[in-house]
């Protein structure tokens, strides 16, 4: 069995505190102890200075007293590993003596050797197990890895398990032995990684162990740092808030030079080709521009523009500006007035009283007009109409109605001549002004609303003018428009029943 190497886990707090072994053999050098031995006397002279000297003579009592805190630990923990080391030696002892004793029992109560026999024949087994572990140990000191002795000291573990097992017909007595056997070479195998590991750190070739980081203040709600600042610590040799603020410094710089190469890539390679803005980017020191730009800084001027922005006047005309927009955008539709209603022109008269049918030589009489006809809606009721009823019916393109409508927008065209024209211009020179002043954003989406909404602002307007105001058809600004709205100059709208077409009727009375 292999004696513990001397002082395993202090050298890894060698490299952050500076402090010596505790195995024996020359001792290094630690300036930060001679300070605190020669503090006293420079502690007695700052008391003899005055009263001015408070300040430093509290600190300098706060570091002597850290740094005696830390020596009484480092103390604690030495003798703490003296302990481990002396219960350690004892449990190998006793492990491998229950392990010897199963071995033992097995062999005489299932083989039938003799005890003076069985004895050292399994104590060589047990003893030879031994000394290719600690053979392998040594071999993974120098560095090498030492497969062939580690594979062969499994092997014998993994024996001696096995026939502490098999050996006893109680198989509770027999796995007693067994976990005996198995426990005490995990122990060692540990014990023999710890080692390694403090060894590794000590020589350089492993990184330091990283301070503890909080679950919930640091992994939980800032995981990137925390990562970030435990790569950090075991690079340089951090405590926990050095480690921590270093990551936040690092990660503020990457994030400023990815921006100044971002920039400087662009401007590069608007003068010069994308290769070359790549080689200066990666050549150009990005920490150098950031310290110029710093220092060219102009924060004089950024402060008063932001003063000129934050100004309570300022602030206080924009906010009244904004509550006014939205109070008028708000009050505008509701307080609009009613639309004049146009004077009536008299009803156009019937071009025929009968309609001819060549089929059987039959005349259908033409609807009369109705004797006392309903009083005409305004717009706003008009408008309310068509809204609740939905959607107008699809009219078909070949309707007798639907013509008439259209021939009537013709002739409307031809008949106005100049005064219709002089309205159109005039219509456009108040849409226009309308539009400079911003009042369109005001114009309704839906194609009822929008009629309704020129028709109360001008009420003599022109259908087609209408339509292009709106961005609709002519059909679909006459589906909404009033029923006293002239559609030719001094006629009426007339509604008219739906009449089939000759050809339709021909072939119903045959």
């Amino acid at each position: 069995m292999t004696p513990d190497p001397p002082a395993a886990p202090e050298t890894g707090h060698e490299n952050r505190y500076a402090q010596p072994s505790f195995g024996g053999g020359p001792q290094p050098a630690n300036p930060v102890r001679d300070h605190a031995a020669a503090s006293p006397s420079k502690t007695v002279l700052a008391d003899d200075a005055g009263p001015g000297s408070d300040r430093q003579v509290g600190s300098a009592g706060r570091r002597a007293a850290s740094l005696t805190t830390r020596d009484a630990l480092e103390a604690d923990l030495a003798t703490a590993v003296r302990h481990a080391a002396r219960m350690r030696q004892a449990f190998y002892v006793l492990v491998l003596l229950v392990a010897l004793v199963g071995q033992v029992t097995g062999a005489v109560a299932t083989l039938g050797v003799p005890v003076v026999v069985a004895v050292p024949a399994l104590a060589a087994l047990e003893l030879g197990g031994v000394v290719v572990m600690a053979n392998a140990d040594v071999r993974r000191r120098l560095g090498e890895q030492a497969i062939g002795s580690r594979l062969l000291s499994t092997a014998i573990a993994a024996g001696a398990v096995t026939f502490n097992w098999a050996a006893h017909p109680a198989h509770l007595v027999g796995g007693f032995y067994a976990g005996m056997s198995a426990l005490g070479y995990l122990v060692w195998l540990m014990h023999a990684g710890n080692q390694r590991r403090d060894r590794l750190r000590a020589t350089g070739d492993l990184p330091p162990t990283p301070p503890s980081y909080e679950v919930i203040s640091h992994w939980i709600r800032h995981p990137l740092i925390t990562s970030r600042a435990r790569s950090i610590a075991k690079a340089d040799n951090l405590d926990l808030y050095e480690s921590l603020n270093a990551a936040r410094d690092a990660i503020a710089r990457q994030q400023r030079d990815a921006a100044i190469a971002k920039v400087l890539h662009r401007k590069i390679r608007a003068a010069v080709d994308p290769t070359t803005a790549d080689i200066a980017v990666q050549v150009y020191d990005l920490n150098e521009i950031a310290a110029r730009l710093a220092a060219t800084a102009d924060y004089h001027g950024l402060t008063t523009l932001l003063a000129a922005d934050l100004a309570p006047k300022r602030i206080a005309t924009v906010h009244s500006v904004r509550r006014r927009r939205r109070w008028c955008r708000r009050k505008r539709p509701n307080d609009a007035s009613p639309a004049p209603q146009p004077t009536p022109s008299p009803p156009q008269a019937p071009a025929t009283s009968a309609t001819h049918t060549p089929g059987d030589n039959r005349q259908e009489p033409n609807p009369e007009p109705e004797e006392n006809p309903e009083p005409t809606p305004s717009s706003h009721q008009q408008t309310a109409d068509s809204r609740d009823a939905g959607p107008p019916e699809t009219v078909s393109p070949d309707d007798p109605a639907v013509a008439d409508l259209a021939g009537a927008s013709e002739n409307a065209k031809d008949v106005a001549g100049d005064d219709a024209n002089q309205e159109t211009n005039d219509g456009d020179q108040d849409a226009a002004s309308d539009a400079n002043d911003g009042e369109d954003s005001e114009v309704p989406q839906g194609t009822a609303q929008a009629v309704a909404y020129w028709l109360n602002k001008e009420p003599n307007l022109d259908p087609e003018l209408l339509a292009e105001k709106i961005g609709k058809s002519l059909r679909s600004v006459y589906r909404y428009l009033p029923p006293d709205y002239p559609r030719r100059p001094g006629i009426a709208r007339r509604r008219t029943r739906h009449q089939p077409d000759p050809a339709r009727r021909a072939s119903r009375s045959e």
